[in-house]
């Protein structure tokens, strides 16, 4: 009787829906005095803060990342030279929506004014790491496969395992090419027009792709 060993990747995936959206927003205007543009950035804010009160317990939260303020120039003449024409304001801040939410929410910040550049799908903490240990079985499960295939494909019996890890932590020596860690979060993107909105923006709610990798070792048995 002849032992071998062989090594071999297991890898699993699934879908799983996402439990929030972050919805990215900006906002930018002209003022003729700098205390115009700072007001007009503070009514902005005010407003975005008011409509998500509005949606209550749909938005989890509004974050304000900044409001910038800073002179504008107008180049003059054929040297190009810079002449003061204003103030500008720029407002950047995110806010946190349910799934179900997104569809209104988009509808009333556009009431807003706002510029909405993009909207990404998001797993809660507690759901990712049991939908990674879900998705890691059934790496493992397909890593054993692997195997039993390979002992098959060789008229031999798949023994028991030798080695079990992440990808990359059994070394070079046992697989040559590394596989990436898993993924955990995925994202989608919507690129949204100014324009004249009803009471809700037709936004499909994302599923978010969950990937695992493992690498295994197996004895196998010559009769």
């Amino acid at each position: 009787m002849t032992t071998a060993t062989i090594a071999v990747k297991g890898s699993a995936s699934d879908e799983f829906p996402a439990d929030f959206a972050i919805v990215q927003f900006t906002q930018e205007f002209s003022a003729p005095a700098r205390s115009d543009a700072l007001a007009g950035g503070n009514a902005v804010i005010a407003q975005v803060r008011d409509a998500a009160q509005e949606l209550g317990a749909g938005v989890r939260e509004v974050k304000i990342h900044s409001l910038r303020v800073f002179e504008t120039f107008n180049q003059v003449g054929p040297d190009r030279v810079q002449e003061h024409s204003g103030w500008g304001a720029q407002v950047v801040g995110q806010v946190l929506v349910e799934p179900g939410t997104v569809p209104t929410a988009i509808a009333e910040l556009a009431k807003v004014g706002v510029r909405i550049h993009q909207i990404t799908w998001h797993l809660d903490s507690e759901t990712e790491e049991k939908a990674h240990r879900a998705v890691r079985r059934l790496a493992v499960a397909d890593a054993k496969e692997a195997a039993n295939d390979f002992a098959l494909a060789l008229g031999a019996s798949l023994g028991g395992l030798i080695t079990l890890a992440d990808p990359g932590l059994l070394g070079p020596a046992a697989f040559q090419s590394g596989a990436r860690r898993s993924s955990l979060m995925a994202t989608a993107t919507s690129g949204i027009s100014s324009g004249l909105w009803d009471e809700q923006v037709d936004i499909d709610p994302d599923v978010i792709t969950v990937s695992a990798n493992v690498e295994a070792s197996y004895e196998v048995t010559f009769n």
